[in-house]
């Protein structure tokens, strides 16, 4: 199993907007590898993560607004890594329902 780091994002703000996916690296207003972990969930490589492509489950706009599209999209996105470790899965899932309580009108499964 591989090793990942589960990430508290930094936002300023949330929107019930999706933004244009895949993200890219120069898709962000900074340089510093460092800072882009704050759009994303878990890392392959640490925080702050070696690489660009260590990130994954993106949660925020280029801006930083949590968007509640992007949580309702990264349950699917984690059940697409099969080598996270149960625990580590867990601890993510409950990270994505803790920040969806940033939209108290809204609900993960409602469309």
């Amino acid at each position: 199993m591989s090793d990942y780091t589960l990430h508290v994002p930094s936002i300023r703000g949330v929107t019930t907007n999706s933004p244009d996916l895949p993200y890219n690296e120069e898709d962000f207003p900074m340089d510093d590898i460092a800072d882009l972990d704050d759009y994303f969930l878990l890392s392959t490589s640490g925080i702050p993560p070696e690489d660009f492509d260590d990130l994954l489950i993106p949660v925020a706009h280029v801006d930083q607004r949590l968007s509640l599209p992007l949580l309702r999209r990264a349950i699917d996105e984690l059940e697409t890594i099969d080598d996270i470790d149960p625990e580590k899965k867990a601890e993510t899932i409950e990270m994505i329902h803790d920040l969806a309580e940033c939209f108290p009108n809204d609900n993960l499964g409602d469309d």
